[in-house]
């Protein structure tokens, strides 16, 4: 994997081409995945990538140009194309951001996933995890592990380094009949409970026979972390100050205000130790840990560089590697008082939802969200899990959703994220809408 020295050369000899200020995104990947199928490894791959992405300034004017040939013939085609291109773009807003010289923690991988997830380990894993699975049910699913670099730099010799890995697994366990239950798990510390994952979807899976066809209309829900990190991930990605720029965000004007109800807390916090240890972006700003949503009130946007500009504040430390605007990485949610069981227990009519599916906006400004239940959702009858009910779509504001959260779990889960994770709790929440049946 890339080291912090071949990262620094790399970017060194791209920036020993450039006549004009320049700054670099340098990120490197080896994904190594174990699939399985039918409770048998069906594939064992090894992909290895890197891409470098340079931008030149000429006052206000940039160009970027990206390649993932690192070689000096590469690094030399590369600068040549940025200068090129620099001489043909119109003036853009603002001129280069300054390299920020604010101390940052770099990170490393301390070896202890490597060594616990090589292709025989994995494969062993898999094969200890199908020793559960029952006659007449298989299981599918893949477990991948990850070895990630970034780096950013500048013409000035300004440099940011950071290494991690990464270890994912999920699974859905199918009978014969074509009941599912699904689980799934990461971490970038130590190896997550991939048993346990297996386990408990072959239980739900077992559980989940003979689904009934619920009724629709408004139903007390109590989500498993799995299925509120899906509804959470629409909310914190709203919180981008570019969505709320354009207008498209719920949160636009909204800065101060109570959205929510009380029992919500959001934040985005890169120093958490459970996870993404990437301690800067890809501006090479620092990571800010920040509150998003307090108590209910939204109070923060995440921000890059352009977007702090133009509103007149200090970047968060948030610039996605895709493009405009603030990305939350490290989402972290308040925990509450009580357990799974003891909300469940304290339900007397509603339905416990393991997995959301094909989530997706229907209105971004209203927080409006449709998807479908998947892979494990009971009815919950007197404070216990009782009929298995067959998959139904729902559609929710989460406006309206967040306000009647009425539990909070105090257990966690740590749940993968477009582009991170995420630390969420189980929540009970009165009157969600389902709207269909598929």
């Amino acid at each position: 994997m890339l080291n912090k020295e071949a990262a620094r050369s790399i970017l060194d000899k791209t920036m020993a081409q450039v006549g004009h200020y320049a700054t670099a995104v340098l990120s490197a990947t080896e994904q190594n995945t174990t699939r399985f199928a039918n409770s048998e490894i069906s594939q064992n791959v090894a992909i290895t990538d890197m891409n470098l992405s340079l931008t030149v300034y000429d006052g206000k004017k940039s160009a970027t140009c990206s390649t993932n040939v690192v070689t000096d013939d590469g690094l030399k085609e590369l600068a040549k194309d940025a200068e090129n291109l620099l001489k043909y773009v119109p003036e853009g807003e603002f001129e280069a951001f300054p390299f920020s010289d604010e101390p940052v923690q770099e990170s490393s991988s301390d070896g202890s996933l490597l060594k616990a997830f090589g292709v025989a380990e994995r494969a062993k894993f898999v094969k200890d995890g199908v020793a559960f699975i029952e006659p007449g049910y298989t299981a599918a699913g893949a477990l991948n592990f990850n070895r990630n670099v970034l780096a950013v730099g500048d013409s000035k010799k300004g440099f940011r380094y950071s290494a991690y890995d990464y270890v994912n697994f999920n699974t859905v366990v199918t009978h014969e009949d074509g009941t599912a239950g699904g689980r799934e798990c990461c971490s970038y510390t130590a190896p997550p409970d991939i048993l346990g994952c297996f386990k408990n979807a072959q239980a739900t899976a077992k559980a989940a026979r003979n689904a009934v066809s619920p009724e629709l209309g408004a139903r007390t829900v109590v989500l498993s972390p799995l299925a509120f990190a899906d509804l959470m991930g629409f909310v914190c990605y709203m919180l981008d100050a570019k969505e709320v720029e354009d207008g498209a965000s719920f949160a636009m004007g909204k800065l101060g205000q109570k959205v929510f109800g009380e029992n919500l807390t959001v934040r985005d916090d890169a120093n958490h130790p459970g996870l993404r240890p990437l301690p800067f972006d890809t501006e090479g700003n620092p990571r800010r840990t920040l509150t998003l949503i307090d108590k209910g009130v939204v109070a923060s946007y995440l921000y890059d560089n352009a977007t702090a500009a133009r509103q007149n504040v200090k970047s968060t430390g948030h610039a996605s590697i895709w493009g405009q605007g603030g990305f939350p990485a490290n989402i972290v949610i308040d925990g509450g008082g009580q357990s799974m069981e003891e909300i469940i227990a304290s339900t007397e009519k509603g339905i416990y939802i393991n997995e959301f599916h094909y989530t997706n906006f229907v209105n971004a400004r209203s927080l409006q969200i449709t998807g479908l239940t998947r892979n494990g959702a009971f009815l919950i009858e007197n404070g216990k899990l009782t009929t298995p009910m067959a998959t139904v779509r729902f559609t929710e504001s989460m406006l309206d959703a967040l306000r009647n959260i009425t539990a909070v779990s105090n257990h966690r889960e740590l749940i993968g994220t477009w582009g991170g994770a995420a630390l969420v709790p189980g929540v009970r929440i009165e009157n969600f809408h389902f709207t269909s049946k598929p």
